[in-house]
């Protein structure tokens, strides 16, 4: 489901994984998916990987990228995945922003440990994470 987004405006496709944690966080952006079981979206990039898509979102060299267009292109993951996760699941809940998280500072949000999706982009060049966790 993300992928038909994210092919299209990034030219990045993921695939499931097990476990998270090939990714050392740059920036993370956390957006709660409230409910009857709530959850959260957890996007991790690496600084040059957050570089290379905010590029390629914003038609720009990654050179020229800089930290707000990085943290944007995160809560733009993030937004998209809570959107695919709320109609697969039919959850009528509003979303909220994104909260960017810098390097390994905690969550935002108590997480109960459980990780219902874990998927990993699938490019040599781009090191991102996209979660969906079960909060607490």
């Amino acid at each position: 489901m993300v992928n038909s987004v994210t092919t299209t405006m990034m030219n990045v496709k993921f695939a499931l994984v097990r476990q998270p944690g090939l990714v050392t966080p740059f920036r993370r952006a956390v957006l709660p998916i409230p409910g009857v079981v709530p959850l959260a979206v957890v996007v991790t990039g690496d600084e040059e990987s957050c570089k290379k898509l905010g590029g390629r979102l914003f038609s720009v060299e990654p050179k020229d990228v800089d930290v707000s267009m990085m943290e944007d292109t995160l809560r733009e993951l993030a937004n998209i995945t809570a959107g695919q996760v709320k109609r697969a699941m039919a959850i009528d809940a509003a979303l909220g922003l994104p909260r960017i998280i810098v390097g390994t500072e905690p969550l935002p949000v108590p997480v109960g440990g459980q990780q219902l999706i874990v998927l990993r982009a699938v490019s040599d060049d781009i090191h991102l994470e996209v979660q969906v966790v079960a909060a607490s």
